[in-house]
């Protein structure tokens, strides 16, 4: 959330108001621990003077409470000594709570803005900070580290997957030039670029259906083999001239597409 949004936000107010507490449910005795608690989060001298007063003020009226007699609860005593503690304890406790809700929207602004967060978040940040897998590595790049990472994973994903399901061999890549769709058999597919006997079988049969494929994207759309078998050997196939339809006249690459509608 934005410190706009915490402050428009009365869920938001409200948690972080409970510092009010302090004087209201210890009637007035704890009014120094709230401000002291604020005023060292904040750093702010006023509310940590005020903590220090209220303090002294309670501790005072405390001790001052021992000194004259106030008789029983059946008998009283009053004494002009109990009156002034009186007076003195009701104004100690309605000033402190009129402070703290006079600076609690001072502490709600500074609470939206900062940064503080728990112990345990802290010390988290602390140890990532520290951790010698951050320390800087001369000539290595933590982003190209890691985006090639992901690349040979994804690469060897998509192999294990491919030769599960389909039987497919080894690329031979290293040894070969470039292979030509329209003119490979079955088995220069299956050997030279490491597609299985299925997915070979389909893009001869498509070939000879169709006439000679044209382009790459032709290939996927008419052999009905998977894309993800055919795209990591798009660098290692050519489109060049096809095989004899068995009619005696070779076909241009693309002549069947142009006399043929798809639907």
């Amino acid at each position: 959330m934005t410190p706009e949004e915490k402050l428009c936000s009365r869920t938001w107010r409200l948690r972080n108001s409970a510092g009010v507490l302090w004087s209201i449910l210890s009637f007035g005795l704890l009014t120094g621990v709230g401000f002291l608690i604020r005023g060292l989060k904040a750093k702010n001298k006023l509310w940590i003077g005020l903590g220090v007063g209220f303090s002294v003020l309670g501790v005072a009226l405390l001790v001052a409470s021992t000194t004259f007699d106030s008789g029983t609860k059946a008998a009283p005593i009053h004494s002009v000594a109990s009156d002034i503690w009186g007076w003195c304890w009701f104004l100690t406790f309605a000033g402190g709570v009129a402070l703290t809700f006079v600076f609690n929207r001072k502490w709600l602004i500074w609470k939206a803005h900062s940064t503080d967060s728990k112990w345990y978040a802290q010390a988290g940040s602390a140890a990532a900070a520290t951790s010698p897998s951050n320390s800087p590595v001369v000539g290595f790049d933590p982003n190209a580290g890691a985006a090639a990472l992901s690349a040979a994973t994804l690469r060897t994903s998509h192999a294990t997957t491919a030769t599960q399901t389909s039987g497919q061999q080894e690329p031979n890549f290293g040894t070969t030039q470039p292979l030509n769709v329209n003119s490979a058999s079955v088995q220069d597919l299956t050997r030279l670029v490491g597609i299985g006997q299925d997915a070979a079988q389909r893009i001869v049969q498509a070939r000879q259906g169709s006439g000679p494929f044209s382009s790459f994207e032709q290939l996927m759309s008419k052999s009905g083999v998977q894309p993800h078998l055919l795209i990591p050997l798009r660098d290692h196939l050519v489109f060049g001239p096809g095989e004899s339809d068995g009619t005696g006249r070779q076909e241009a690459p693309g002549h069947a597409s142009s006399r043929r509608l798809d639907l």
